[in-house]
C-alpha cells in the first residue's frame, strides 16, 4: 500500500546533511534519550569547572568520572548513530549491548585521541595566557587540523572498534587528504551544530551531539558508497 511505503525506513540516496535530519526525524525520542543519557556522562565535568567553590578533592573526582566515562558513552553515541543511519530502531537494550561490545576498545582507542585533542586546547591557551605568538599559531593549527580528522574518528571506531589508535587517525586523515571538500563541509556543519548547542545549552543536551554523530556517520557512509560504487563506461 502506498501509505505503508511512505512510513517505512528512508533509505533513498540524500546529501548527509540532510540525511542526518532524516534520521533524526525516524526516531527523534529515542535519538533525544540516547543524547540525554551522555550528556548526563559529561555532567559531573561540567560541576567541576563550574563550581570553582567546591572541595578540590571533590572536584577532581568528579572531572575523572567524566574524563573516564566519556568514551564510553561517545562510543555508546556513535554505535546507535550507526544504527539509527542503516534504518535500525534503538532502545535501551541495544545502548546496553553496545556498552559492552565497545567498552574496553573506547578506552584504549577513542580516549587517547580525544585526550589529545584536549591537550592540544589546554596547550594553546596556556601559550596565549604566557604570550607565546608563535607557539600559539603551531597549536591553533594543531587543534584545527586534528578536529577536521576527529570527523571520522567515531565512525571509523565503530566500523572496527579492534583498530589502535594510531591506525585509526591515520585512516581519519587519509579521508581528510583524500575527500578535503566533503570532509571540511561536514566539519563546518558539525561546528555550526555545536555552536548552536553550547549557546542554547538545552540543544546541547538534548540532540546536537547525536545530529553531529548521525551526520558524520553519514558522510563516511557516504564516502564509502562512492568508492564502492563502480564507474560506469
Amino acid at each position: 500500500m502506498p501509505f505503508l511505503d511512505d512510513t517505512s525506513p528512508r533509505d533513498e540516496p540524500r546529501r548527509p546533511a540532510w540525511a542526518a535530519f532524516a534520521t533524526i526525524a525516524d526516531q527523534v525520542e529515542r535519538l533525544v534519550v540516547a543524547n540525554v543519557g551522555w550528556a548526563l556522562v559529561l555532567a559531573p565535568g561540567v560541576v567541576a569547572l563550574g563550581f570553582p567553590e567546591l572541595a578540590g578533592w571533590l572536584r577532581i573526582v568528579l572531572g575523572l568520572v567524566s574524563a573516564t566515562l566519556l568514551p564510553l558513552a561517545t562510543a555508546v553515541l556513535f554505535g546507535l548513530a550507526r544504527e539509527a543511519c542503516e534504518g535500525q530502531h534503538i532502545d535501551v537494550g541495544l545502548a546496553r549491548e553496545l556498552a559492552r561490545e565497545l567498552g574496553a576498545a573506547s578506552l584504549r582507542t577513542l580516549a587517547p585521541l580525544y585526550g589529545t585533542f584536549g591537550v592540544l586546547v589546554w596547550a594553546a591557551v596556556a601559550a596565549t595566557a604566557a604570550g607565546l605568538a608563535p607557539l600559539v599559531t603551531v597549536l591553533t593549527l594543531a587543534v584545527l587540523v586534528w578536529s577536521v580528522c576527529a570527523t571520522y574518528w567515531g565512525p571509523l571506531f565503530v566500523a572496527d572498534p579492534a583498530l589502535p589508535p594510531g591506525r585509526l587517525a591515520a585512516e581519519a586523515a587519509r579521508l581528510v587528504w583524500r575527500h578535503p571538500e566533503r570532509t571540511i563541509g561536514t566539519w563546518l556543519l558539525a561546528g555550526m551544530f555545536l555552536l548552536v548547542g553550547v549557546v542554547s545549552i538545552a540543544g546541547l543536551v538534548l540532540i546536537v551531539p547525536m545530529l553531529v554523530a548521525v551526520a558524520q556517520t553519514h558522510r563516511l557512509r557516504d564516502l564509502r558508497a562512492v568508492v564502492s560504487t563502480p564507474v560506469s563506461r
